[in-house]
């Protein structure tokens, strides 16, 4: 060993990127927390993307699916669009209110 300190480069390893979080991130997180500050307390909010952003709000009282198919409209100046009701996979007693998310 010549007591000289090899650089990453110099050794060919390559440093992995560090984390960060990305504007995609934020823009979720942001819609997210909107969201949960608009909605009945025990709410499950889920995402899912094949081509267009949706969200799934999983409640279980049939009066916080009327609460939020009223409420998602007004929300974010309205970046929610085809709201409609359906059921929860593998939750049977749960309900569901999906829409898709335009921002």
């Amino acid at each position: 060993m010549s007591g000289k300190h090899e650089s990453a480069s110099e050794s060919g390893v390559e440093r992995l990127p560090t984390p960060r979080k990305s504007s995609v991130t934020n823009e979720l997180n942001a819609i997210l927390l909107m969201l949960k500050e608009a909605c009945p307390e025990k709410t499950v909010i889920t995402f899912d993307f094949d081509g267009a952003l949706r969200v799934h709000l999983d409640v279980r009282a049939t009066q916080d699916i009327w609460k939020i198919e009223g409420l998602l409209p007004t929300l974010g100046g309205g970046i929610f669009r085809d709201i409609k009701r359906g059921s929860t996979p593998h939750h049977p007693f749960f309900h569901r209110v999906s829409a898709v998310v335009d921002r």
